[in-house]
């Protein structure tokens, strides 16, 4: 059971980094004039997104 459940968070969270990253894309493509997505606030959402992932991959 813990195997499983190993392998539905890993899952959820690669779907969560795909969608994030399809936002994050579109909004670079779109570059509205107010946006406060920076540079910085992307690439520290993503080593958010490695460290977790690290994480789990670590205490599998």
């Amino acid at each position: 059971m813990s195997v499983d459940f190993y392998y539905a968070f890993l899952t959820g969270w690669a779907i969560l980094l795909l969608f994030w990253s399809t936002i994050v894309f579109f909004i670079y493509l779109r570059k509205p004039p107010k946006s406060k997505l920076t540079k910085s606030f992307v690439i520290k959402s993503y080593l958010f997104f490695l460290v977790i992932l690290f994480v789990i991959l670590f205490f599998r």
